[in-house]
């Protein structure tokens, strides 16, 4: 990656930032903690859920902005792993992400708000879904919805390991 990238790797459990060339970051939040904790589980969560789960990736980012106000001046920013991967597939509705993939904020937006609004035995068959993220998918748009809304992002890259 080009120095002055943000990478976001996210994990069941927690956000990796490194800003390529300088600092890195490790927030302790990621899709299951927000699917256990702040989204209690919900087959379908509240409004005022999904605002807290978005509100706690959101707080933990302002703290990297506080320590580092640089991130929001990158040169780019890419967000990895399996729970981005499988974003990127709900919203291309495909089992494959094409290379240089880049997840639009509206289309973040329009996948959020349709899989909100599904019980988890209908997410599942949303094409691109795979099973095991059908529970996870929520708090990783949350994720990625923070990190985008956050940083002022019209789009991410969305890379399928975290290299």
């Amino acid at each position: 990656m080009t120095p002055g990238t943000l990478h976001v790797a996210i994990t069941d459990r927690t956000i990796e930032i490194e800003l390529i060339g300088g600092a890195s970051w490790s927030l302790p939040v990621g899709p299951l903690t927000l699917v256990e904790r702040e989204l209690e589980r919900a087959a379908r969560p509240a409004p005022e859920q999904l605002t807290n789960a978005l509100g706690i990736v959101s707080d933990h980012l302002d703290d990297v902005v506080r320590e580092s106000p640089m991130v929001l001046d990158a040169v780019g920013v890419v967000v990895s792993g399996p729970h981005a991967m499988a974003l990127a597939h709900v919203e291309l509705g495909s089992d494959s992400v094409p290379d240089g993939y880049t997840l639009e904020r509206a289309d973040a937006d329009e996948v959020f708000r349709t899989l909100v609004a599904e019980p988890i035995d209908e997410r599942l068959h949303n094409p691109g879904l795979q099973p095991e993220h059908v529970e996870s998918i929520i708090g990783t748009c949350c994720v990625v919805l923070a990190v985008m809304r956050r940083l002022e992002l019209t789009g991410i890259a969305i890379a399928p390991q975290d290299d």
